[in-house]
């Protein structure tokens, strides 16, 4: 087992700004807790019965000399305390703020994980096997001490940040896995941090990737499968866009499954490359993405907007129907050159005319021409079918048995460190190896050394 120390250093999440109680007159809070607690306070060395409510994002508070304070706890590391006098307790702590709370807690926990930093990781998680291994995390698969269930746990090391960068680039991504509370997306259900390293768990996924589905298929898809698949990928970046961010890195290999022999749930995954959308004052210039689906407007260093995305599934989709990449080649350089370019021939694709179409539109060079994700989901295409005869689910299902259960082979814990690289494990099967390609670096001077590998926030 990993043994990461507590959080005894300042967290990646704090910052210099003062952190305090603000007054509120405000008395629209929509509260999902409520309670009395000891609240002891640190300056005085005295304890004080207090009513304390919980509306996300805040702690309320009330008193009679100082009214209504309200306290922002996104991002607030929390932590079980016992005090010999008044029991079990929860210490809220954000920059320089420490707050206590003593009472009944265990429901408050419940609820601010959501929003707020655990420590002690290894306590509550005993990691199994290794998933995926990138420059800036890794995943694993991971088994609930106490309810025995089965997790994806994202790890980032700190010692792998790039100063400030790395820091707020896992924020941002943070922030953005809350907002999408939604079925097409992987949901983040805590944060931990130690002394080593950032833990975001997941859940688990147990039908790998979209890569690894096409593999074990022939590397095509029916085209009524290939178009659900699309249909999903479009419903679930719409949502997304409609919160003004883009995802910028779609790939097979960011599409996971919930199922491993069906395409009805599939699940967008790895968004640390998303991104907000800026107005027009200042508009994104920022090179990034995986060589092989990135739209050209990016490799041109153009600014760009949602509509790279709609590209991007535009090659998912070639992808399924042909079962290669559109620019495809032995030679890096020329799959890049090839990219920028951005030229598909769809003329000799195996597909209905309608379906053709779409997928011209998706792959449309000029940005201003590409469907948004709304208008891509009223094509003709989908509008033919109706809600009942859409896609019968014998066409998204192929019963493939050929994987072993993810638990044939557990493999012992990992090693009292940090060092997962040292991590002796039996070998991980295929199936459940996503192999990651390489990402654009942001900060390029010439075309000739974009294929360096790299992932910097914008």
């Amino acid at each position: 087992m990993i043994k990461d120390s507590n959080l005894s250093i300042k967290s990646v999440f704090n910052d210099d700004v003062e952190f305090q109680w603000e007054s509120s007159q405000s008395k629209e809070y929509s509260t999902t807790l409520k309670g009395l607690f000891h609240i002891y306070k640190e300056e005085k060395s005295h304890y004080k019965l207090l009513e304390v409510s919980f509306s996300l994002p805040y702690l309320i508070k009330q008193s009679r000399k100082k009214g209504l304070k309200v306290l922002d706890i996104t991002n607030a590391v929390i932590e079980k305390v016992r005090n010999n006098i008044v029991g079990e307790g929860l210490l809220i702590k954000k920059n320089n703020l420490k707050f206590y709370m003593y009472g009944q807690i265990q429901k408050w926990i419940e609820s601010l994980q959501e929003i707020c930093i655990q420590i002690n990781f290894h306590e509550d998680f005993f990691l199994y096997r290794l998933i995926s291994n990138s420059q800036q995390s890794k995943v694993y698969f991971a088994e609930d001490r106490i309810t025995k269930i089965d997790y994806a746990i994202k790890v980032f090391e700190k010692n792998q940040f790039e100063q400030e960068i790395g820091a707020k680039a896992l924020k941002q991504e943070i922030e953005i896995l809350r907002l999408l509370k939604n079925d097409y997306f992987t949901k983040l259900l805590k944060t931990y941090e130690g002394n080593q390293a950032v833990y975001l768990v997941f859940e688990q996924q147990k039908g790998g990737d979209l890569q690894r589905f096409l593999k074990e298929n022939d590397n095509t898809l029916p085209e009524k499968t290939a178009f659900q698949a699309i249909k999903q990928l479009l419903e679930g970046i719409s949502l997304m866009h409609n919160l003004n961010y883009m995802h910028r890195d779609l790939k097979p290999e960011n599409i996971l499954l919930k199922n491993k022999d069906s395409l009805e749930d599939l699940i967008i995954s790895d968004l640390g490359l998303a991104e907000k959308v800026n107005n027009e004052k200042n508009q994104l210039f920022t090179l990034c993405g995986t060589p092989g689906y990135v739209a050209p407007e990016v490799l041109k260093k153009q600014p760009y907007d949602q509509k790279v995305d709609i590209y991007g599934i535009g090659i998912i989709l070639y992808t399924l129907l042909t079962g290669k990449n559109p620019f495809q080649s032995i030679i890096k350089d020329e799959t890049l050159e090839l990219n920028m370019i951005g030229n598909v021939n769809t003329d000799k694709i195996n597909c209905s005319e309608l379906g053709k179409d779409l997928l011209k539109q998706l792959l449309q060079l000029s940005p201003n021409r590409r469907p948004n994700a709304q208008q891509a989901l009223r094509h003709q295409y989908f509008r033919n079918q109706s809600s009942l005869q859409i896609f019968p689910k014998q066409s998204i299902i192929i019963s493939k048995p050929k994987f072993d259960s993810i638990h044939s082979e557990q493999v012992s814990p990992l090693t009292p460190n940090l060092n997962f690289d040292k991590f002796k494990a039996t070998q991980i099967q295929p199936q459940y190896l996503r192999q990651a390609t390489p990402r654009l670096d942001i900060y390029q001077k010439n075309n000739a050394n974009l294929m360096k590998k790299f992932r910097k926030a914008s």
